[in-house]
Order: C-alpha cells, then structure tokens, then sequence
C-alpha cells in the first residue's frame, strides 16, 4: 500500500515522454479541437509545455482557447517568456484578463 501511495503523489516521471502527444498533433491537424484539448490535459506537465513550444502559435493558441484559464497561467509561467507571450496575447480579452488576474494572485501569494 505504501509504494502505491508513494507512485501516486510523485506523479509521472517526466523524463519518460508521453505518446499522446501525437494524438493532441494529429487531433489539431484533423480539426477536432475538442478532442486535442482533452488529450492534451491528461498530457503530464512536461510534455504538455514542449507541446506548445513545438506546435505552430496559431495551433497553439486555437489549443489554448478553450483550455482553464489556471492551467494556462500555470503553464504560462514555465514556458519561455517570448512563447507564452504570443499564445496569451493572442487570446480573447476576456481569456487573458482571467489568466492575468490568476498570475497576479499567485506572484503576491
């Protein structure tokens, strides 16, 4: 009982890449939005961050539209500054003011 309490705090290893990260690629290229959304939050939080540093900005933002705005200032806050400054600019007023608010929150905590 211990050790799978142990593997259930500690999470994924993110040394081991995650396979589905083709299926969130071909889900975008196929259009279906909602389903690359899904797959990319089951996605550990490694790969989801070299997800949106390798897919196209516009793929990355059409991801990042419908994805909760605490997951995108979470993510937000460990991609590189000039990446995750395209994808939030480029989002609608009312998505990026809610990541905002959510960034200011947890530098004053």
């Amino acid at each position: 009982m211990t050790i799978l309490m142990n593997k259930a705090l500690t999470g994924p290893d993110p040394a081991i890449p995650d396979t589905g990260m083709d299926g969130v690629a071909l889900a975008l290229h196929n259009g279906a939005l909602g389903t690359a959304r899904l797959r990319f939050l089951r996605l550990a939080e490694a790969s989801q961050l070299r997800l949106l540093e390798d897919i196209p900005v516009g793929d990355a933002v059409s991801l990042a539209g419908g994805l909760p705005a605490y997951t995108l200032a979470r993510l937000y806050e460990r991609l590189p500054r000039k990446r995750g400054r395209a994808i939030v600019q480029a989002l609608p007023e009312g998505k990026r003011h809610g990541i905002l608010v959510i960034l200011n929150h947890r530098r004053r905590a």
